[in-house]
């Protein structure tokens, strides 16, 4: 991938991050608001059938990459998440 190709990719990236996302919720029934562990459960339904789809559907030997490289990246990806909600929760509480 060349710098500019690179370049491009992250421009666009969050946005159609973003965009998916909101049409995740929509699909699931759950809304921006704060969410029941009902809604928690359909969002992470929803985007685990996502993503099995997504990586079911790349070619090999990249789906064997992703697959092998995911539960780590998950992992440390929740984490990331998990610490910035607790921060957003301590500072509402302040």
């Amino acid at each position: 991938m060349t710098s500019e190709d690179k370049a491009k990719f992250l421009k666009e990236f969050g946005p159609r991050r973003d965009a998916l996302l909101g049409q995740l919720k929509k699909a699931a029934g759950v809304s921006d608001g704060p969410m029941s562990q009902g809604d928690l459960a359909v969002l992470a339904a929803a985007s685990m059938e996502l993503l099995t789809l997504a990586i079911a559907n790349m070619p090999q030997p990249r789906r064997g990459e992703t697959v092998r490289a995911l539960s780590w990246t998950l992992a440390i990806d929740v984490a990331k998440k998990r610490e910035r909600i607790e921060q957003k929760i301590q500072n509402r509480k302040t």
